[in-house]
């Protein structure tokens, strides 16, 4: 069983796409439609037959629903599509789950809503495998060629009593995944409520992860009024990493000066990051000015030898080209205006983008 000819309607989500929990990309679908209506349909998705008759997509959900988009759209041709469909014998449970949380992860990165929910997933599937199996042989066998796992039976028998974790999660996925990404990823998942709906606003899982650690720092209180004044300080701690753009360095450095303070304040150790970091900034940008080579001559005297030679330029036009004189003063103008022009500040430079006065400057040296 290969290549078929598939209604649109026919063709159901991956198993493991829960539509709740994974949204679609809007602007990708609106992209491929667009490439579709150009270039046509690629017949590169792939499904299964399961022993039901049904039709499940392994992966190209976004295309998918370009497809459908087309339709609406008037063009009916893509109402039938070649789809690869292979049998499930081939596509079991655990390949539409590895692929799937592969093209999750293609799709949308380390974004924590989306990676989270791919590493539960996983986790839940795997136990479900492993509580259904009495041995370690038995366990490998279940899982078949899907996942590259190394068990031995210590191994086994350490996993039945204390859980999938995040090693024999990245055995099963393979090389395309790390470690300590899925472990970041547990953590935020096992962390409470309030900070994972915060956390997934990050843009990555690691990020999430210490983000989590750096506001549960914060004394723990049951108190109605101190829990929202908790909350709050939560949300400004997230609002300065995104804010600053701040780094995974950056979050630990304020785990530390929490974690030092007799009194832990997560909002003032992350704003005390971000004030060392302001000053750094700003003593890299003095350092620089300080090594930017100063004008030969004040700019207003080389402005005045400038304009008074363009005034003779003007007046003689092409005859200044003969005095070697004026072309000589003229040449060393220009070339320090060209060198006061390369250090201008950012907002100066900013100022003259649309203009091609450089250039200009540049030919005149030549």
């Amino acid at each position: 069983m290969s290549f078929q000819n598939v209604e649109l309607k026919e063709i159901e989500d991956n198993p493991f796409r829960e539509a709740s929990a994974y949204v679609y990309d809007n602007g990708k679908i609106d992209e491929l439609a667009e490439s579709m209506a150009d270039t046509s349909y690629w017949e590169n998705m792939l499904a299964r037959k399961t022993k039901a008759g049904q039709i499940q997509l392994a992966y190209g959900h976004h295309r998918l629903q370009a497809l459908k988009k087309l339709v609406e759209e008037g063009m009916l041709q893509y109402k039938t599509i070649k789809l690869n469909v292979r049998p499930e014998r081939e596509l079991t449970d655990e390949r539409m789950l590895k692929i799937f949380v592969q093209e999750n992860k293609d799709t949308w990165g380390e974004i924590p809503q989306n990676l989270c929910m791919s590493v539960l997933q996983l986790q839940t599937h795997l136990t479900g495998i492993l509580d259904a199996s009495k041995d370690k042989d038995e366990f490998i066998k279940r899982i078949g060629d899907a996942g590259a796992l190394k068990i031995d039976d210590r191994a086994f028998t350490r996993a039945k009593n204390t859980g999938v974790g995040a090693t024999m999660i990245s055995q099963f996925l393979g090389d395309t995944w790390s470690r300590q990404t899925i472990s970041d990823a547990l953590q935020v998942i096992n962390d409470d409520e309030a900070t994972f709906k915060l956390a997934q606003n990050l843009p990555s899982v690691t990020l999430a992860n210490r983000f989590q650690k750096l506001v549960t720092l914060h004394p723990k209180t049951k108190k109605k009024d101190a829990v929202m004044a908790v909350e709050e300080v939560q949300r400004k701690v997230q609002d300065q990493i995104l804010k600053h753009n701040l780094t995974r360095a950056d979050v630990e450095k304020a785990i530390k000066l929490t974690k030092a303070d007799s009194e832990p304040n997560p909002l003032g150790a992350i704003t005390s990051v971000v004030d060392q970091k302001k000053n750094l900034e700003k003593a890299e940008r003095e350092e620089a000015a300080a090594l930017r080579p100063a004008p030969k001559e004040p700019i207003e005297k080389i402005q005045a030898k400038f304009d008074a030679l363009m005034e003779t330029i003007r007046k003689e036009k092409v005859n200044v080209w003969s005095k070697e004189d004026d072309m000589a003063t003229l040449k060393t103008c220009v070339e320090l205006l060209w060198d006061i022009i390369q250090e201008a500040p950012p907002e100066v430079a900013d100022a003259d983008a649309d203009t091609d006065f450089e250039g200009d400057v540049a030919g005149a040296i030549e």
